[in-house]
């Protein structure tokens, strides 16, 4: 094995202690250390632990393709056959520039509004959960037992759709009612399965009595003779993109069931979008299933001591965590930036999902849609994998890489606003444009997703992990109830979704100016201390 750097011997130590009794334990639950505060690097050493996280990736993939791709559309769709035209009983249209009003509350909204107002309340409902489960998840053994019940409610709200075939008020209720609670419960696993990502990167794969594995030597080679902060960056690379790519497959696999199932059941204009239904219950099966058996072979990873009573710790939490933003302000210049992005990036993909959909009809785009569903994830896939082969042998700063996926994902989005004028004959109205578009636009945001989580991770203090992603995550939620509701608004009142385009431009360019602000090479050095120094 190679020679540690002098500020990992200390890791590699911690390990030699510790290899030996986890490897041993079949359960995977931690073995006892007499150092809590060293216990998250020892558990998570052994080649099983980052093998059984890689699995918890892959068993929330395909609920997660489901709620951002096909339950939407579920909604889309009984929405537009319960509706009527706009100043007419007659029914919706189903194709082209639809005019459509549906009831919501006391008064009719437009169907696609009633998608887009839904996704606002669910991600302000995400906000609120998460912050009290990511103020929890960094003290005692909360982490991976918190994750794994958010995880498993995750899979198991989506099992009931396949039984929602009837077209009523109360079927798209209780869709909606589903789709938010699943959506409450996304943000939550997802602030902690990233958690795990900064204690990969600062463990040393690999162990000093016994020799390392192919993917041991997969994840050091490319970075042996860099420096530290290179060498974390390149692991984390690996880490981030790994753990994108395990999930991307999991919604591959989902997604494919849903292709079989389209193409395989019989299909009228009333039942479209039944099959949708199946795959979404399938998926659900999947993630309970998966991660189950990934929570049972993760080790349990001990946290910092509980010195208060359980209920006030997601608030004292956060408020050390606020007084510390002068100590610390590379990580929220960075939230800063990837939250801007973020939110114009998710409210563009639900535009686009909705748009393609009308385009080419929505009694007559099933089979089409479940596979261009498949190819923006395959598409993603490519990216992050690209992007992680690439990163450790072009000599380009970190930055810079996130202001080239910035300005493609910019050009995707203004191109959409094109179509706002009747006379010009592109802004995605023709189905070449949206596979171009796809290409584009899904494989530079999921390296730019991997790219941030390095980046962060690098930037995070010691021992806050969980509570830093939960603040990205939070935060993130806090505000991203807004760009629905903005898009809701601005689609009730114009019947176009390619309006709505424009302040997702203004987000993705506001975004780019966050990431100039931030100090990298600081940001690292900082991150060496902890909150309690």
């Amino acid at each position: 094995m190679s020679q540690l750097p002098p500020n990992e011997e200390l890791d590699a130590k911690v390990y030699h202690t510790s290899a030996k009794e986890l490897d041993d334990n079949s359960s995977g639950e931690r073995a006892e250390q007499t150092e809590p505060s060293q216990t998250p690097l020892a558990a998570l050493l052994p080649r099983k632990a980052f093998l059984a996280w890689l699995l918890i990736c892959y068993s929330t993939g395909p609920t997660g393709a489901m709620v951002n791709s096909y339950i939407p559309v579920v909604l889309q769709s009984i929405a537009n056959r319960l509706g009527h035209a706009a100043g007419s009983t007659a029914h919706c249209s189903t194709r082209g520039r639809i005019e459509c009003l549906v009831q919501f509350g006391g008064g009719e909204i437009d169907y696609n509004s009633y998608v887009l107002y839904l996704q606002a309340i669910a991600t302000a409902c995400q906000g609120v959960f998460t912050i009290l489960i990511c103020g929890l998840a960094d003290y005692a053994d909360y982490r991976k037992s918190i994750m794994l019940i958010c995880i498993l409610i995750f899979g198991a709200l989506a099992t009931p759709y396949a039984g929602l075939t009837e077209v009523s008020y109360s079927i798209l209720t209780t869709s909606a009612v589903l789709f938010a609670l699943i959506s409450t419960v996304q943000g939550a696993y997802g602030a902690l399965e990233f958690s795990y990502i900064p204690l990969f990167m600062r463990a040393e794969t690999g162990s000093l009595d016994r020799p390392q594995t192919g993917l041991e030597r997969y994840m050091n080679r490319s970075y042996e003779k860099a420096g530290t902060e290179n060498k974390r960056l390149h692991k984390g690379a690996k880490v981030a993109v790994l753990g994108l790519v395990m999930g991307n497959l999991g919604s591959l696999t989902a997604l494919l069931i849903g292709i079989v199932i389209t193409y395989s059941k019989h299909i009228t204009v009333a039942t479209s979008y039944h099959s949708f239904l199946i795959a979404i219950t399938v998926a659900g099966c999947m993630t309970v299933v998966l991660g189950s058996i990934a929570g049972f072979l993760l080790p349990s990873v001990s946290g910092k001591v509980v010195n208060s009573p359980s209920i006030m710790l997601p608030f004292l939490n956060w408020a050390r965590l606020l007084r510390n933003m002068r100590r610390f302000p590379e990580p929220f210049k960075l939230c800063a930036g990837w939250i801007l992005w973020n939110t114009g990036w998710g409210s563009q993909l639900g535009l686009m999902g909705l748009l393609f959909r009308e385009v080419l009809g929505l009694d007559r785009s099933s089979g089409v849609y479940t596979t261009w569903t498949f190819t923006s994830v395959l598409f993603s896939t490519m990216g992050s994998l690209t992007w992680m082969f690439v990163f450790p042998h072009v000599r380009l700063r970190i930055k810079t890489w996130a202001f080239c996926f910035l300005t493609i994902q910019f050009i995707c989005i203004l191109w959409g606003t094109f179509g706002i004028n009747k006379g010009i004959p592109i802004g995605f109205k023709h189905a070449p444009e949206f596979w171009i578009e796809q290409l584009l636009f899904m494989s530079t945001a999921s390296a730019l997703r991997a790219l941030n989580r390095v980046l962060y991770s690098s930037l995070i203090p010691k021992g806050s992990e969980a509570i830093f992603f939960g603040m990205q995550i939070v935060v993130d939620l806090a505000t991203g109830w807004i760009s629905p509701l903005v898009s809701a608004s601005i689609q009730n009142r114009t019947h176009e979704l390619r309006f709505p385009m424009i302040p997702n431009a203004l987000l993705v360019l506001a975004g780019a100016g966050f990431y100039w602000w931030v100090n990298v090479e600081k940001g690292i050095k900082d991150a060496e201390q902890s909150l309690e120094d």
